[in-house]
């Protein structure tokens, strides 16, 4: 069987986490997969369009195209997928007003009604494209690669001075959601001085009063990085682009048997269960108030990183999730 990954980029995370580091398990199950960035330019996005027939199922990673380039796209795939982890049909959390997109929105109708399956990140993004028009939908998690992402030596993460190390990863385009914590931190900090925040991105920002340490984010580094963090955290606003997201940090944090704190969202109750392999908070104080209490029972730290690790696997390690697509694949080709 013969598969065809069209994505953006061959560098976007959900391209790595949901393609690439997929791609030597379905190769060893037999089937032909490849993942090819669809070319901006028209002359070679045709010459691509044109070889789609060759191959058994093309699956359209994320984009949305001008109706022109999808209806040519449907009328060249055998069988077409979608895939998506986010909330595509909205703007994000960084844009003003309701997040309504009108072209966002009927590109993404005209893919849900004329795919012949969506794949959706989540339970909330498998409803928007049921609510578009989409004959059928799976859900699909992003899978987290436990073999790569593993827990680091715990005397590793005990710095000198015995202050824990709260860190958090992303892009500058969520650095937005952890601007929220600072003002609850910088009063936690007032009150006692047994911590450090460590941003791991490509921007920083410079609104904390506790000690930071700014990392620029690399690939080759992200592990590392996150190994020597004492806790996690994946703070996010509660709209319609954030439901979308498929809490893949937090994943990243308990693959490396991280205790997180995370705000409560419909994915992550369905990954944490509170004071077993991680914490969950409603607000940006509440989070810092279970940060704290982190802070005063320190001793718990290590066996709520070896549950949060424990639980994921079998579930959301990068293994199952490819055998999840494996089986929908040979479903759909018989």
């Amino acid at each position: 069987m013969k598969i065809l990954f069209l994505t953006a980029s061959l560098k976007t995370p959900s391209t790595r986490f949901r393609v690439l580091q997929n791609l030597e398990i379905w190769r060893g199950l037999g089937l032909e997969v490849a993942a090819l960035p669809l070319p901006k330019n028209n002359w070679a996005r045709c010459k691509l369009l044109y070889i789609l027939p060759n191959y058994d199922i093309v699956v359209l990673q994320k984009r949305l195209l001008h109706r022109h380039t999808f209806s040519l796209l449907r009328r060249r795939a055998k069988i077409l997928l979608y895939d998506f982890d986010d909330a595509v049909m909205f703007s994000d959390s960084n844009k003003e007003g309701d997040f309504f997109s009108e072209h966002k929105s009927l590109r993404f109708a005209a893919v849900a009604k004329s795919a012949d399956l969506l794949l959706a990140g989540n339970e909330y993004l498998k409803t928007q494209a049921l609510s578009a028009g989409a004959r059928r939908v799976e859900v699909v998690p992003t899978g987290v690669d436990c073999n790569f992402f593993t827990p680091g030596s715990e005397s590793a993460k005990k710095s000198v001075d015995s202050r824990l190390n709260i860190g958090w990863i992303g892009s500058k385009a969520n650095l937005i959601y952890l601007k929220a914590l600072a003002q609850p931190l910088n009063l936690l900090y007032k009150k006692r001085q047994d911590f450090k925040l460590t941003i791991v991105c490509d921007d920083f920002t410079d609104v904390f009063a506790c000690p930071v340490e700014k990392i620029s984010w690399s690939a080759a580094n992200e592990v590392t990085d996150i190994k020597n963090f004492s806790i996690g955290i994946m703070p996010l606003a509660d709209d319609p682009w954030t439901k979308g997201k498929c809490a893949f940090k937090l994943l990243q944090y308990m693959a490396c048997g991280l205790p997180a704190v995370a705000s409560t969202t419909a994915v992550t109750r369905k990954i944490i269960e509170p004071l077993q392999n991680g914490l969950l908070a409603e607000t940006p104080a509440a989070m810092v108030e279970k940060i704290e209490w982190l802070l005063d029972n320190r001793q718990l730290l290590p066996e709520l990183g070896r549950q949060a690790r424990r639980s994921i696997v079998g579930v959301y390690d990068s293994e199952t999730i490819a055998l999840s697509y494996a089986e929908i694949f040979k479903q759909l080709a018989g």
